[in-house]
């Protein structure tokens, strides 16, 4: 299938990559609600604007919101906005909520795993009645709005957990759509990578090569960041490259294993974190973090006496298990 032009940032000739486009352009011709799954840096608000793009609502608002970016007692007056004098700090008019702003346009939820059940309650009321009310109001607005949602965790999941609507995991999953992940698209790592390296040669006009051994340092990585990581090291490369030749001495550390020399300077920090095979301070947290919420599990007679152990909330409690696999 040939793509639209919309699609066209969207780089990739990996056979499941290129199937999600192509359901993607199908579901851009219709109203219908859209799930994009997918692991953190795989283009899922990239693909949500394409479909905008590619769509009859393309002369309207995309209207975007990150879920997890807002706190439950935030998050309903950004989506339904609020009366004037409905809370403290409201202001006196009121204010429009993201889905008016959406009208006849798209409305891109992205982490929408991580609202609440009472938010839950109030997205599905929109999706089934066209309508709702703001914050401290008692009028039901009507809106026309084209819904694509994105998650990187398992929606089913998290309904066992009791995290999440079953009824609106079925409304808001009409077209599911799938991105895999980069260390599973084969040959798509180097083709962004020349991609990347060619927008950064429009910009700054220098003619940039990565060496033989770069691109196999850079071809064996795993990018647990996906496509947004990438991007990030060619950025980092190209900065730090005192020439326009590439090679391995100007690629980030945590792309290969420590040097000898490197770890025997470490040798205080390996004691502190037994077993340890990078110093990058995310990758260590995340460790760190990992370790202990198994060790707790571990040595606790249940998941109750464990959460209390740890001093966090049950919800996020089973976001950590699962995003450590320690289901």
């Amino acid at each position: 299938m040939k793509l639209y032009p919309a699609f066209a940032k969207l780089k990739g000739e990996d056979l499941n990559f290129r199937r999600a486009l192509a359901t993607a352009q199908k579901a851009a011709g219709t109203d219908l609600p859209v799930l994009i799954l997918g692991e953190s840096g795989t283009g899922k608000e990239l693909l949500a604007r394409a479909i905008h793009q590619a769509s009859d609502r393309r002369e309207y608002q995309f209207v975007d919101i990150n879920c997890a970016a807002l706190p439950d007692e935030l998050i309903e007056s950004e989506l339904f906005g609020y009366e004037g004098g409905s809370f403290t700090g409201a202001i006196t008019k009121g204010r429009h909520g993201l889905f008016q702003n959406a009208h006849r346009g798209t409305f891109f939820m992205d982490e929408i795993g991580d609202t609440s059940l009472r938010t839950q309650a109030k997205i599905l009321r929109v999706l089934e009645q066209g309508s709702f009310k703001r914050v401290g109001g008692r009028q039901n607005i009507q809106v026309d709005v084209r819904i694509v949602s994105a998650t990187n965790k398992d929606l089913t999941d998290l309904i066992l957990e009791g995290c999440f609507r079953e009824d609106l995991l079925y409304r808001l999953n009409t077209i599911p759509i799938t991105l895999p992940p980069l260390r599973e698209r084969g040959d798509d790592i180097l083709l962004l990578l020349d991609y990347f390296l060619k927008k950064y040669m429009k910009r700054k006009n220098p003619r940039v090569k990565f060496s033989h051994n770069s691109l196999e340092i850079l071809g064996s990585y795993s990018w647990p960041g996906n496509v947004r990581e990438l991007r990030s090291v060619v950025d980092y490369a190209v900065t730090m490259a005192p020439s326009t030749f590439i090679t391995p001495d100007y690629l980030p550390s945590f792309l290969f294993p420590a040097k000898a020399h490197d770890m025997k300077e470490n040798r205080s920090l390996s004691s502190i974190i037994p077993n340890q095979k990078t110093f990058n301070l995310p990758t260590v947290v995340k460790d760190v973090e990992r370790n202990l919420i198994k060790n707790v599990l571990l040595e606790s007679e249940n998941r109750s006496k464990a959460i209390r152990l740890l001093g966090i909330s049950r919800r996020t409690f089973y976001k950590k298990i699962k995003e450590y696999g320690l289901d």
